[in-house]
């Protein structure tokens, strides 16, 4: 019996929603995908470079596989079943990516092979499946060779448009609203979705059944994916895989463009100017400081008469961790930039054993050739990501300093409550953690502290912040300043107790800096918590909190 011009045209648009939805969730997957990835790889140029080579790798072997197999059996069948496979390899990998990411890691191939055979383990699979959809689609709609190129071209063109629509929806909204696990299952449901589509629409009365109730099984996977909004770690969750970059070899520096050399630092004297694997870094001058900067952003500063000096206020306020730990013998930076922190707290207290780990080998040469960051046992330093280097040195500190987040972005990994729980677990009896924290206290851009407070609160007895006035007239709790969060096991001593407390400290180190203000300034009291989520590996909306 021949097929109906209905039929033919409900077949038409079935192929056509078959293409939107399968481009739309590999594109956004591939999104989703570097938030499975940064727990254990960061977000560098290497694993963005593994993810997209793997997506594309599997559209190039995807569109192969999918033509072939459609010439040899062109059937509605076969599209059917290539989306419910893709569905079911995706709805596996939120199941399976902690073991694949572990394997790799005690594989431990490199910085930059390790994220490529995770992502390839975990993500090719299912982009090869998914690509065949629109090759198998286009031989479906074929009726003559007349009209063979105007189909293909519709249907690429179609299922490129859902690829970018999947990417914008998931960036701009599911991955801030959802979490990670949960974004990944409702692509599966999609694709379910598509599959019963192309089933109605063909006839194919048992593909249908059985797409709909393995869509209606998915949403239940969906909302039980749900992430936690709460509660306290276990030990098991302090498990987390996160495994970065060794000591990197000195590397001759990429120059960086002369106009945007110039569009950057205008204003300023050019002291050096390169590409690193993360950032366009700048080194320029005015006629009483020097700053570094990462792409349009200041990051570091220093009076070029008194290098020890500190140039921005907030870097001083670091040093509240030993006012509420006086007897601190070990400090731990995370987060490095051109050295203020590190290099002041040197000069101040020569008992203290220091160490600073930072991500990006480019800023460690930057420091010590333009910041006189000090080469000195006593000040050692490492090139790592933080969360790495936390999990694998297993040494105590007495105070963590934090201070590894940009004004328009956070490497959310460095905030989940698991980061956290294992900060914590690295911080000796009565130990500090200290936050430089870029937010609001109150009002509609408090969003991210609080989250970050939330966060830090569900892990450590005492949380307390301390926002960083630039200025007698700078003190609206609804205005974005540096506020240094600080977290521990101890009861709270009081702002008093904290002033006798940095007096003392003072006493055996006269050129610390005065903290009175900072002290006096304590936020007096706990951020309100409802409305914003406690931050994890899964749900980490850091950018949407940032930004909204």
């Amino acid at each position: 019996m021949g097929s109906t011009p209905n039929h033919d045209r409900r077949a038409a648009v079935a192929l056509g929603i078959a293409v939107f939805l399968s481009g739309g969730v590999l594109l956004g997957l591939e999104i989703t995908a570097s938030r499975v990835l940064a727990p254990a790889f960061g977000s560098s140029i290497f694993v963005w470079g593994a993810l997209i080579g793997v997506v594309l790798s599997g559209l190039a072997a995807g569109y192969w596989v999918g033509g072939a197999l459609a010439d040899r059996l062109p059937t509605p069948y076969l599209l059917v079943g290539t989306l419910s496979l893709g569905a079911g390899l995706v709805m596996l990998i939120p199941y399976v990516d902690r073991f694949v990411i572990e394997l790799v890691v005690d594989w431990d191939l490199g910085p930059r092979a390790d994220p490529l055979v995770a992502a390839t383990m975990l993500f090719g699979p299912m982009s090869v499946v998914l690509a065949a959809a629109t090759p198998i689609a286009v031989r479906l709609a074929a009726h003559s060779l007349e009209r063979l190129g105007t189909i293909a071209g519709r249907l690429f063109a179609i299922s490129t448009i859902g690829s970018i629509v999947g990417t914008f929806v998931t960036a701009f909204w599911l991955v801030p609203e959802l979490g990670t696990d949960q974004v990944i299952a409702s692509g599966a449901v999609v694709l379910l979705v598509a599959a019963g589509v192309v089933s109605v629409a063909n006839g194919l009365r048992l593909a249908a059944v059985a797409s709909a109730a393995a869509a209606a099984a998915s949403v239940a996977v969906v909302l039980a994916l749900a992430p936690e909004q709460g509660g306290t770690l276990t030990a098991e969750d302090v498990q987390n895989y996160s495994p970065l970059y060794r000591q990197r070899e000195e590397r001759t520096p990429r120059k960086l463009d002369p106009a945007d050399v110039a569009t950057l630092a205008s204003g300023f004297t050019v002291r050096e100017a390169r590409e690193t694997q993360y950032h366009r870094l700048l080194v320029v001058d005015d006629e009483e400081s020097r700053y570094l900067r990462f792409d349009s952003s200041f990051q570091s500063g220093m009076y070029l008469d008194d290098p020890y000096r500190t140039r921005f206020v907030y870097t001083d306020y670091l040093d509240l961790g030993i006012a509420y730990q006086p007897d601190a013998s070990r400090v731990l930076f995370i987060g490095l930039g051109g050295g203020s922190a590190p290099k002041r707290a040197y000069r101040d207290f020569p008992s203290l054993t220091l160490h600073a780990v930072e991500l990006d080998p480019d800023v460690v040469q930057t420091a010590y050739a333009w910041f006189a960051l000090p080469r000195d046992d006593r000040l050692q330093v490492s090139v790592e990501d933080g969360r790495r280097f936390l999990r694998r040195d297993e040494q105590t500190w007495d105070v963590i300093a934090i201070d590894a987040f940009y004004s328009d972005s956070i490497p959310f990994h460095m905030t989940t409550a698991e980061f956290v729980e294992l900060a914590r677990s690295r911080l000796a009896p009565g130990g500090v953690i200290v936050v430089n924290v870029i937010g609001a206290l109150t009002g509609e851009s408090s969003r991210l502290l609080r989250s970050v407070a939330k966060t830090y609160a569900s892990v450590f007895r005492t949380v307390q912040l301390h926002p960083v006035y630039e200025g007698e007239y700078d003190r609206d709790p609804e205005s974005i300043r540096n506020v240094i969060l600080v977290a521990t096991d101890r009861d709270d001593p009081g702002t008093a107790e904290l002033a006798r407390s940095w007096a003392s400290v003072r006493e055996r180190a006269p050129t610390a800096p005065d903290l009175t203000a900072a002290i006096e300034d304590r936020w007096p009291e706990p951020l309100d918590p409802d409305g914003v989520p406690v931050l994890t590996d899964g749900y980490a909306p850091t950018d949407a909190l940032l930004l909204d």
